[in-house]
Parts: C-alpha cells; structure tokens; sequence
C-alpha cells in the first residue's frame, strides 16, 4: 500500500505546440516529469505510481487536458490532489483567458477560442471534483532563456499569468482550494538555464525536504510550508541566475503568489522526506512568509464564479454576465424582494435584500433605480450604494478624482470607437477601470497591480494600452509617482515611448 494511499497529481507541462505562432517552452516539460518523479519517489513524497498522471508535448491536447480534468471527478471527497500546469496563459479572440495546449492555434497575439482550455471549462471540470483538498499551481507566463540564440535585449517573455479574478472564483469550485502561481499578475516566471524553470526547482528542492521553512507536521510537509519556501527560494535565486539586462526588462523579482480563501487554513500535501511513522498533522493557520498572500473573501470568490460561469443565483433571478450588466435584473420586472444582481469586478457589499458589486467608474448604473427606491448614483472613480426610501450617495475619491474621470472617459470613448470585437473592448474595458479606480487612491495606489493590468491591455489592444498610459504621464492631481513610472515603462516595454 502507497504510504499516500488518497493522494493523486494531474501534472501538465505543455512544452511544444503545433502553432509556430506560440513560442514552445520545452523546460516546462521537464517541469511536469519532475514534479512526478519526485511526488513517486517513496524517499520523499510517497504518490503511488498510478495515482499521478502526466500530460507533456503531443500528449497535452486541449481534449486530453479536458479528459484528465474529468477524471479528477471521479476520486472520492477524502482525497488530495495536486494540480500543476506549466505552459501558455493568455486571452482568445473572445476576450477570456484560458490555458494553452499543444493544439491550441494563435491569430496575431491572441489565442483562438475553443483551442486552448477556457477559464469557464476550467472552472466546470474543478467544480466536479468532489475531493476536499485541492492545491492547483500555475506556472503560466515565462521569460528568459527559452532559446539558445537569445541574446540580450531580445523580447523573450511568453504568456500571461492566472488573472485574479480567476484565481479568487476557483477558490469557490469546492471546499479546500489553494492556488499558488510562479508570479503574481504583472510579474513574469523566468525560466533560468538549468533543466527546470526557476519556480519548479524550488517547488521541487521544498518537496524533497530542502529548506528552512520545510517542517516534519507529523511526517507531512504543509501546502503553506510549500509556499513559504518556494517563495523565500526564488527571492535569492532570481537575482543570482537572471541576467540584469533581462531583469531590466521585465521586472527584478518574481513573487509566488498564494491565493486562499480568508480564514482557510492549510492541508498535507506530501510526506516529510519519505517518513514511514506518521503522527497527526498539524500546522499554523498562516504562512509564516505572507508577502505575496492574497486572501479572498468568500463571498466575492462566489459571486465571481458565478458571474464567469453565468450562474444564476436563486429561483427567478437573471445575473449580469461578462459586462452585461446594462441589462441585468433583479428579480421580476426589476421589482424588489430577495434579490441579486451580480456586476463584474471588486468586493461586493451586501446591503438588506440586495448585494451590488464593485460598480466604480460604470456611469451604465447611474441614476437607475433597483427594487422599490433604492437608488445608485455618481459612483464614478470609486465604489458606493445609497440604501433606503429615496436615499442618494454622491462618492469622491481622492484629489483630482473629477480630473482623473474626465481623462479616463477619454480612454473610454476611444475603446468605444475601436471597431474591436464586443467581447474583446469588455474584456479591456474591465482592465481599463480596474487601473482607473486603483489610480484614484493616489499614494496608496498598488503599483505592481496596474503595472498587471496594463500588461494585459498591451497584449490586447496596444492602441489602448497607449492612450492609458499617456493619462497616467499627463499632470493630473492626484496620481502617484510611482504610478507614473509604472506607466512609462508599460509603454517602453510595448516599443510606444
């Protein structure tokens, strides 16, 4: 009997694709078949040999992805599973992202849709997955060292990691859901020049017992205790094994996120270096390295999965979907009751009978009436609700918020006149605001969030990602230097400076 007799892995390292228009990353295969190697071994891990699947190469087609995600369906609630996917993330020519396969085929620099594995489809299959304990970690947007004949300044950065709003709904496919990625939203996974990339060998160094922050739990080493030692790991080695001309480039550290819903704590996820005495588990409820530990709150990784799903939420309710919140209702013919409307993006705030979502800059809602007099209006640049008979809420944020929404409307306008595709001017119209409405905190602004989210509107619409970043530059109140600096390098780095 396995030392692990309920712990299985799905390990997918896509490496080569069949479209010469996606730029093949042959380590990550590598990455899959030594993140098994180590999870069989009996010295360390204890996997039983048929209880960890590998999809590498030919072998990773976008149906045999889907397949081996069904058959996770199968295993029962008290199972482990460990999740691993290594190759392409980016956006489809309908505007959501979705993960790389072998098959999937590129137009220009988005994804054809239906090639890859779509984050509807990877969100469906996990929700099928009975099992209690559930780590899934994405190595999905890598630079550096992916050919021999790179030299330097050479643009070598593939991919586009698991976006937030992603990450935060999976949390919500079922109980005991733990994301980690090889870098947070904006950052990139540099691959280095060994055998593996940068982030498995550490993933894989920690899995052998290796590291201070690896602990004996009763003979088991701790998912947080994983992170914790791949994140502190790749704090000394990308400095010493990335060059500093490709640090310039793309940025010079590379954080492992941890995503976890608030208050979830964490679970075995392998042996301690292969014990064969094994005690009860127990660990602290936290990571002891928290930096880049990004907890969701449970409603919003709800209500986010059900708006990317396009779930209805109660008997007679109809949600907004994918920016189709112009036409949302909430209950029948817009009367009151119990009641949800579901809006795209931010944390929800619940008030009475209804719940509205982050609605900041969205001038659709203004002045509309919800229910029975429950009126929303002037949200722009922030977030706010006015609850009660006849009440009303005019929110400001910040100095120079009006500047900020005149110059922001402007960028609007233009994605408007695009002529792009509905489902690709929504998808960077969501970007678009996010940075607008973390732009409006002024000095409190997260500059590593925008500079994420400008990267994303770069791969999508260049000509957008140019009119952004000029509103950025230009002598608006109110907008952080450091906001500044993220803004000119976006553009430096889409060649628009």
């Amino acid at each position: 009997m396995p030392a692990l007799p309920n712990a299985h892995a799905l390990l997918i390292g896509v490496g080569r694709y069949q479209d010469s228009g996606l730029r093949s990353v042959p380590v990550t295969a590598s990455d899959a078949q030594a993140l098994s190697a180590v999870l069989r071994d009996p010295r360390f891990c204890g996997y039983a040999e048929v209880q960890v699947t590998v999809l590498s190469n030919e072998g990773a087609t976008r149906e045999g992805i889907l397949a081996a995600l069904k058959e996770l369906a199968t295993l029962l609630e008290d199972a482990t599973v460990v999740l691993f996917y290594a190759g392409h993330g980016d956006y489809s020519t309908d505007g959501g992202y979705a993960l790389t396969a072998h098959d999937t085929r590129v137009e220009g620099t988005r994804l054809v849709a239906g090639t890859g594995v779509s984050e509807q489809e990877l969100l469906e299959r996990l929700r099928a997955v009975k099992a209690r304990r559930l780590l899934t970690i994405f190595n999905a947007c890598h630079a550096g060292e992916v050919s021999p004949n790179l030299g330097a300044g050479e643009e070598t950065v593939a991919g586009t990691q698991l976006p937030e709003k992603t990450a935060a709904a999976l949390l919500s496919t079922g109980s005991g859901r733990i994301i980690i990625t090889a870098c947070r939203e904006g950052q990139v996974s540099y691959v280095g020049a060994g055998k593996l990339t940068l982030f498995t060998q550490a993933l894989v160094d920690a899995l052998q017992g290796r590291g201070d922050y690896i602990t004996n739990r009763g003979g088991f080493i701790s998912a947080f205790d994983l992170y914790s030692q791949v994140y502190e790991t790749l704090q000394k080695t990308v400095p010493a094994a990335v060059p500093d001309w490709l640090r310039d480039i793309y940025g010079q550290t590379q954080e492992p996120e941890l995503t976890v819903l608030k208050g979830v704590g964490p679970f075995a996820v392998a042996l301690y270096r292969g014990a064969s005495t094994l005690g009860t588990f127990g660990a602290p409820q936290r990571p002891e390295v928290d930096a880049a530990l990004h907890e969701v709150d449970e409603k919003r990784s709800q209500r986010l999965l059900n708006q990317i799903l396009n779930i209805q939420v109660g008997g007679d309710v109809s949600t907004a979907g994918r920016d189709n919140y112009a036409g949302a209702t909430v209950g029948n013919n817009n009367t009151g009751g119990n009641r949800r409307s579901v809006f795209d993006g931010g944390s929800s705030n619940q008030y009475g009978d209804f719940t509205f979502g982050d609605i900041a800059g969205r001038d659709i809602v203004k002045g509309n009436r919800v229910g029975d007099d429950i009126k929303v209006d002037d949200i722009t640049g922030s977030s706010g609700v006015a609850i009660g008979r006849g009440a009303h809420a005019s929110v400001t944020t910040g100095r120079g918020s009006e500047q900020l929404a005149a110059e922001f409307a402007k960028i609007y306008q233009k994605l408007a006149a695009s002529g792009e595709s509905p489902a690709i001017t929504a998808a960077v119209e969501e970007q678009v605001k996010k940075v607008e409405v973390e732009t409006a905190k002024g000095e409190a602004a997260d500059a590593t969030k925008i500079e994420g989210w400008l990267t994303v509107i770069a791969k999508m619409m260049p000509d957008i990602l140019e009119v952004t970043a000029n509103t950025l530059l230009s002598p608006i109140t109110g907008i952080a230097t450091v906001v500044k600096k993220v803004a000119e390098k976006a553009k430096q780095a889409a060649g628009r400076s």
